[in-house]
């Protein structure tokens, strides 16, 4: 069965390229570096999804360059389909991203991401499809494993902030960092920004649907810890009124207490509301009353 990523990556394959020089950059810092092959200079990505690698493959044919060259291989024990390689020449890219001021090698995220969320989002995109991964099994969890320096991933985690208003926080391992977003909410804003339409509608199915489990279990759980304090309080109640029964009895108590004494015995289960409702008096003037033949009680055995 494939990850709910994966099923998101392969919903984005044949989304609409709206700015796919933002999506290709966004590909490159995910998963991209620069080499020297047979002296020339090369940019490479290499992606282990066969889902990205074919978004990736259909942007750089359809929308920037037919000239690279792909290196694929079948990957089983990525249980993802395969990983795959291209590699494309360093200037031909360089003065591509250039034109829309995207730089291969600036530490900082481009103003021209930051200007507009259409265009961070063709840019988020490439950056879910080369190295993000998202989790729903028991919290929400949307991350991207990142290589960049932490100033970029300063400034990404501003731009989602500013521009999109998500909350996004990035943390250092010794494995490599992640920059990470938690809140359900902002997922799905995520997903939106990505055109995801039919997985944001499945997942805000599974949110409402977990979100109805977990309220019907606190119901149950309240309902339970209710019973189980009035169970709690009758018992007592009704050990108290057995002690005055048994030394002193029940006639030797004011008219009101005897009432309520008699009505307690003969109503174990019922609840104060109940009591309260059958005895024509306020619960709080009841729970007073209570209290007294409690403390008759209480005296009578120290005695």
């Amino acid at each position: 069965m494939n990850s709910f990523s994966e099923t998101l990556k392969l919903s984005l394959v044949n989304t609409d390229y709206i700015f796919p020089e933002a999506e290709f950059y966004g590909f490159f810092i995910g998963k991209g570096e620069i080499i020297e092959k047979e002296s020339e200079k090369l940019i490479k990505i290499s992606i282990t999804s066969l889902n990205s690698f074919k978004r990736l493959y259909k942007i750089c044919k359809n929308c920037l360059t037919d000239t690279f060259n792909v290196q694929f291989n079948n990957e089983k024990r990525l249980n993802l389909g395969g990983t795959g390689s291209i590699f494309i020449n360093y200037q031909t890219i360089d003065e591509i991203l250039k034109k829309n001021k995207l730089y291969l090698n600036e530490n900082k995220l481009s103003p021209f991401l930051k200007k507009d969320p259409i265009i961070f989002g063709s840019f988020i995109k490439g950056l879910f499809l080369s190295c993000g991964s998202i989790s729903v099994k028991e919290s929400y969890h949307l991350e991207f494993n990142l290589k960049t320096k932490n100033l970029f991933k300063e400034d990404l985690v501003k731009t989602f902030k500013s521009l999109l208003g998500v909350n996004a926080r990035f943390i250092n391992r010794s494995k490599g960092s992640k920059v990470y977003i938690k809140s359900r909410d902002d997922i799905l804003n995520i997903l939106e920004l990505l055109n995801a339409k039919e997985k944001v509608q499945e997942l805000s199915e599974l949110m409402d649907i977990r979100d109805l489990r977990s309220n019907v279990t606190r119901t149950i759980n309240l309902i339970s810890a209710n019973s189980s304090k009035t169970a709690h309080s009758s018992i007592k109640q009704i050990n108290d009124i057995q002690i005055i029964q048994e030394s002193i009895g029940l006639d030797s108590l004011p008219n009101d207490l005897k009432l309520i004494a008699a009505f307690r015995l003969e109503n174990e289960d019922a609840s104060l509301s109940v009591m309260a409702e059958s005895l024509s008096m306020k619960k709080s003037t009841l729970y007073n009353k209570l209290k007294k033949i409690s403390k008759i009680a209480e005296s009578l055995k120290n005695t």
